[in-house]
This record gives structure tokens, sequence and C-alpha cells, in this order.
């Protein structure tokens, strides 16, 4: 289900994401393309200004992911985008624009530009890709927010999230460990965000007799990541297997041990056994 949520600029961490996001809506409408918030910024507006967690640490950019057909419509972006005043595009990274000399934009396609893994390769950028599988199942299930009452703005779910920051994680966790702990982020709200909705619709949670918190909202959190792929069988198998993965590795998977680098109040026990759930979930009928 989509809901629309309505958030006040004064509670936006950087005075310039409103303007930002304005004139991009203002952008991409002019050119008849949807536009989806996602990464750290989609984080921070549903954990911080949607269910009122404090932000964990400030970002300086923005990632949307935006459904084309081909690459002839991301180097029309390309030519027409910097032409709108404030924008100018990276001469390093295909994906990055700067807003205003310094405030980073990545825009990453998905949809006709994929191959049937679900692969992107950026055009001359040699045997550079990325995974963007997940990403129409995100855009579906997106919500949307209106900054003071503004236009609408698509944002991210926290499962929508979950799925990119996992796909993130298997693409590039040999590079840094954000992604791993994004993700244990993303986990340890969980719970609390939906104790209301535990307690009416998954009591089976709360019943378990080793019962813990950051577990808890892992399997709640796989059971709507579960749900939002239950019509993309090539997306869930890639969750499966990258999670069935992880927990046959144990003590050695990369997961696990960036996830206890980057949160250190969790446990070796509490991580494995929360990969362990998740991949009960996805094996359940």
């Amino acid at each position: 289900m989509n809901s629309t949520y309505n958030i006040s600029s004064e509670q936006l961490d950087n005075p310039l994401l409103k303007e930002l996001l304005t004139k991009l809506t203002d952008f991409f409408q002019k050119i008849e393309t949807d536009f989806y918030v996602i990464g750290a910024t989609a984080r921070d507006l549903v954990l911080h200004n949607v269910y009122g967690f404090q932000p964990d640490r400030k970002t300086a950019d923005l990632d949307i992911a935006i459904a084309i057909t081909d690459w002839e419509q991301f180097d029309t972006i390309v030519e027409l985008l910097p032409k709108e005043g404030d924008f100018s595009k990276d001469k390093l990274q295909l994906q990055r624009f700067l807003y205003k000399g310094f405030f980073k934009l990545d825009i990453v396609p998905f949809g006709g530009v994929a191959n049937e893994g679900g692969i992107i390769y950026w055009q001359s950028a040699g045997e550079r890709r990325m995974s963007v599988v997940g990403f129409r199942q995100m855009a579906e299930f997106a919500l949307t927010v209106r900054i003071d009452d503004g236009l609408p703005i698509k944002v991210a779910s926290l499962p929508g999230v979950f799925i990119l920051k996992l796909a993130a994680w298997k693409d590039r966790h040999l590079e840094n460990n954000k992604d791993a702990y994004d993700m244990a982020l993303l986990i340890e709200n969980y719970f609390e965000i939906h104790t209301e909705r535990i307690a009416e619709e998954h009591f089976d949670i709360l019943e378990d007799e080793d019962f813990d918190e950051f577990v808890a909202g892992g399997k709640l959190m796989i059971r709507d990541v579960k749900e939002m792929l239950a019509n993309e069988q090539q997306a869930f198998d890639y969750v499966r297997n990258i999670i069935a993965e992880e927990v046959e590795k144990e003590e050695e998977s990369p997961l696990i041990n960036q996830i206890l680098e980057t949160s250190k109040q969790l446990k070796y026990e509490q991580v494995l056994r929360l990969l362990q759930e998740m991949q009960k979930e996805l094996n359940r009928n």
C-alpha cells in the first residue's frame, strides 16, 4: 500500500534538500519521467521526518532512481539538466551531477536499460556494472512525501531501501562497509516503528522464547520485503541467495563482520540469528 506523508522543511537535516527536490520535481515533470529518492536520503526522510527518529549522520548528497526505456533517455537528461541552472555534470562519474557546485546528485537508471539479470552497464565505462535488482518493486511500493504541502515526491520505503542496500552491498562491499551499517540501522529501528502492527498482525514474533528486538525487527522487515517481491521471482531469489550465502559462512561472513564493525552494540550471535531467521522467513511458503 502506498502512503502519503506531509513533513516540514524545518525538520530537514540539509537546508538545500527542499530546494533541490523541488527543482528536480519540476524538471522530471517536464520530461515526463518519474524519479524516486533512494539511498541515505530516503533512509533519513523516512526514519527521521516520517517516524521521528534522530538522524544518525548528515548526508551531503542525494541519490535518485529513474525508470527509463533506453540510454538515449539518460543522454537527454545529461544534456538538459545542466540547462536548468545550478546543475553541472561531474566529469568523472557517469551517474553524478553537482548542484550549486558541491551538492552531489547521483541518478541511477533502471528499467529498459537493465539486462535480464537486472544489471546495468554504464556507457563508456568499460566493465563498470551495477545491480538494479528490486528497483521496480521499490518504485511500486514507494511512499509519497510532501514537503510543506508542496509537490509530491516519491521516496523508497524502508523495506525498499533495505532491498537496494542489500544489492548495493553485494556489488561494493569490498570497497566500504556503509551498506552493511545502513541495513543494520534500518533493522534496529524497525521493531519500534511497528510495535503496534506487530502486536496486532504479527504476534508470533513476540512469542519467541529467545525474544530480541533486533531479531524481531529483522523478521518483520524480511516479511515486508517478501511481500514486496511476491510477484518478482528474480529479485526474490537474489535476496534469498545473498542471505543464504552469508548464513552458511557464519564467522567468515563479510556481511556479519561488517555489521559488527559498524554497529558495536550488536553481538555476533544476534546478527547470525537475525540472518538465520530471515532465511527461515524467505524459505517459508
